[in-house]
This record gives structure tokens, sequence and C-alpha cells, in this order.
């Protein structure tokens, strides 16, 4: 599964990716295409090169060496063509020559500026010796010239033409030119025979240079969003988790994200809260540090401890379905079932669940809720299931989001300012029943008082029968 695959599922990791100082789209195909990671050595090694990273985006004389980099991945040809040709073991033309000693050029220049701010365990491999063969008279240039030194032939040929009126000897001069094309061709030869024994170092150059971008974009976005080094456990807790995309989007009107945590465990946990209580932020955000983590990225928290998963499931209405005519249930109930069906075959997974069976009637969606919950604690499966069902009869641990203060609302509040009246902490709740808190709410934003004591008149009526 590559990271491609989950920003497509899983909110705020596109958003993300778009945030990173990526040089252009090959850089960000790049990235697309890295592996969800489950091994634990693996992502250890990585944050270390990430760390390393993080401390020299965070030492302030670094800033003009980060600056030339920035420049110089802007510089960085796409060369896969030629790479390509040169596996191949086809004979290069001028143009692919150019960009091999232009390369090289390059590579030269990033283990300068990597040695400057002390990564060099990320810098790529030195190529002199392919600079110094497409550079035989030692100019020093970026540029390709089939230069006479390559071949005593093809000078002796050069002055040949040179000699020759191509008016007055117009066959000589065919000749001649034919004999000239011949040689560089042949040079052109062995130098493709030569290069083509480097093969796999230029290609690794040309991987290494975006896996170093990368990982000082990675550095940079953990250095702009705050995020810290994530530790592998064998318990998911996370104190102070923040969504970047919704906290940026709340910055423009002024607001704030209130950092959130949790701790969960293996087998399912129910999350309780009032609609606008932030159920599916909490949903989302986890499944967001649980992709980072796995894709070597820091993460949104003051501390984080995530144990690896083999897949995250993030159900919260596949739209992508519902483009194919299926309805919201129709496509959720699909959704579980695929994950249930990944579920029994094994391995370990993350699921988060945001109000299953919501659109259907309460009776059946409470007992659907309640088999979903029953299935995760039979295959002791990490989840986070909300709901506004109450009065449930399960035993599985719930959470409950604190939710809307009331006693700060003074008067008529504003819809817009209402996250200033919720507390979207979370909290142990030993409670069957959920809270309820809609009319409360609807009261305080100004809905007409005659339907709300409506609403009140159908809810006493309901506690008595």
């Amino acid at each position: 599964m590559t990271f491609a695959r989950f920003a497509q599922r899983i909110d705020g990791l596109n958003y993300l990716a778009e945030q990173m100082e990526l040089s252009g789209s090959r850089v960000r195909r790049y990235l697309m295409q890295i592996p969800f990671c489950d091994k634990a050595e693996v992502l250890e090694k990585h944050f270390d090169i990430l760390q390393k990273a993080y401390e020299i985006h965070s030492l302030p004389e670094n800033e003009p060496a980060l600056m030339q980099l920035r420049h110089l991945f802007t510089t960085v040809h796409d060369i896969k063509g030629t790479l390509e040709a040169l596996k191949q073991k086809q004979v290069l033309d001028e143009i692919e020559l150019f960009e091999l000693k232009y390369f090289a050029s390059l590579c030269r220049d990033f283990r300068l500026l990597c040695k400057r701010i002390d990564f060099m365990s990320q810098a790529p491999m030195c190529l002199q010796h392919v600079f110094d063969w497409l550079d035989p008279d030692k100019t020093g240039t970026s540029g390709f010239y089939m230069y006479d030194s390559y071949s005593p032939s093809l000078a002796q040929a050069r002055k040949a033409v040179l000699a020759t009126d191509p008016e007055k000897e117009p066959e000589s001069w065919n000749r001649a030119t034919d004999l000239v094309q011949q040689e560089e061709w042949s040079v052109r030869k062995t130098l493709s025979e030569e290069l083509s024994k480097r093969y796999e170092v230029l290609q690794n150059n040309f991987d290494q240079l975006a896996r170093l971008e990368i990982w000082l974009a990675k550095a940079a976005l953990a250095v702009k969003y705050g995020m810290v080094r994530p530790q592998v456990a064998p318990v998911l807790s996370i104190e102070g988790m923040v969504n970047p995309m919704i906290a940026d989007i709340l910055v423009k009107s002024k607001g704030t994200f209130q950092p959130v945590s949790v701790t969960l465990h293996q087998g399912p946990c129910l999350l309780t809260g009032a609609n606008m209580s932030g159920k599916t932020v909490v949903l989302k955000t986890l499944a967001l540090i649980q992709a980072l983590t796995q894709f070597s990225f820091f993460v949104p928290a003051r501390t984080a401890q995530i144990p690896l998963v083999k897949d995250v499931f993030l159900v919260v209405g596949d739209k992508q379905d519902y483009y194919k005519g299926l309805s919201s249930f129709a496509a959720e109930m699909l959704a579980l079932d695929r994950i249930m069906d990944k579920i029994k075959k094994g391995n370990r997974f993350f699921v988060l669940v945001d109000e299953p069976a919501r659109t259907t009637n309460p009776y059946e969606g409470t007992a659907i809720l309640c088999a979903l919950l029953a299935f995760m604690e039979q295959y002791r499966v990490m989840s986070l299931i909300s709901t506004h069902y109450g009065e449930l009869n399960t035993a599985v641990r719930k959470l409950r989001v604190v939710g809307f203060e009331g006693e700060k609302a003074v008067g008529r509040i504003d819809p817009t300012s209402i996250n200033q009246y919720m507390n979207y902490s979370l909290v142990e709740d030993k409670r069957t029943s959920v809270p309820k808190e809609a009319l409360q709410i609807a009261r305080l934003l100004g809905v007409d008082d005659s339907f709300i004591k409506r609403a009140q008149e159908f809810l006493k009526k309901n506690n008595h029968e």
C-alpha cells in the first residue's frame, strides 16, 4: 500500500503532502510511491534520519545552506529516460550525455552542501569519475561537447572536413562529414558502454536526491506544525494531538484547535458525544497520525506512542460508492464487510468507524452497532467506533467527548462561535446512555422556542411510554 493510496482514504494526508516544500512533480511522484511500513526497525532508522534533518532545520546557521539546497533541487532534471536507455545498454545521444554530465556536476554540489549541514549520510555518492569521462579537456563546466581528445580518428576526420571545400569537392566533403558522424557515434558508443557500468550508482543517486529532498521537506513540515517523533509501542497513547488541516482552517477564522489526548488498547472502544462535539475529527486525526507514523513522518502531538498495524481503515462515508449509485447505508455496510473479511484472515489492523448504521432506524442501527463491537472484541481489533445511539447493552470501554459547556454561554450564542463553548477532551464514561445536549444547543442558537418545546413534549411522552 502506497502513500498515494492512503492519501485517497485518510483525510488530511494529502493536505500535508501539499504543504511539503518539494521542487516539483518528479519528487512528489516519488513521495506518493513510498510504501506503508510495519517494520519497527526500519521505522526507527527512518526516524533517526528525520530527527537529524529536524535538528538541522532547527539551527539558524543552517538556513543559508538549506536555501541553497532548496534552489538546487529545482535544477535537477528528470533523467529517467536517459537512465532507462543506459540500463538497456543503448548508445546515448549528445543530449543524454549532457544530462549525465550535468547530473554528475549537481551531485558534487549536493555533496558540498550536505557536508556544510552535517548530513552526509543522505548525500548522493560521488560521481567525479563520471564527470571526468565526460570532460576530457578538464573544462570544469557542466556543458557537454564531443571533444577531439576523445579520439584521434575523430580529430583527424574533423580536420578533413575543414580542409575540404563543399562547393568545389562536394563528394569528398560528404564522405568526410559521414566519417565524422561515424567517429562521433563510435565515441558515443564507447562512452555509453563505460557509463552503463555505472548505471546502478547513477540510478541510486537519482533516487537519493529525491529521498534527500523528502527528508528535508518532512523536517520542515515537522518544524512548521510542531510535530514530534512517535515512539513505537504496544499501546496507542497520544497526548495533545492536533489535526493540521482543521487547525489551519480555524486559524483563518481566528479560532484555535483544542488538542486532544487518547489511549486505546486492543479491542473496541466506543466514542460518544453530542452532535458537533468533534467525534469525527477525533477519528480522522487518529487515522492521520497512524498513517503519518508508518510513512516515517513526525506527528502533530505533544507525545505519541503508536503500535504498528498492517492497515488503517477509516469509515466515515464512502463517497466513491455513493457515486456508483449506492445509498450511504449500503456503501457503509459493504465497507464494513470488506474490513471484517480482512480481519478474519489475520494481521493487525486499526479500525475507525464514524456512527455506523446512523442512517437506518434506531432499533436495527443499535443492533448493528452492538454486532460490530462484538466482532471487534472477538478478534481483539484496536478500534474506535463513534455513536449517537443510547441505552447500549455492551460492556466495552467507552470514551465520551466532554462536549458543550452550557454554563459558559450567556443568552443567545453565535453559530460561528459555538466552538468557544465546546470542550473536546475525552473522558472515560461508565454510563449506558449518550449525552443529550441537542435541544439545549438548539435553544442557545436561537431556534424557534415553540419548536423546542414541542420536541421536549415528545421526549417526555416517549419517556413515559
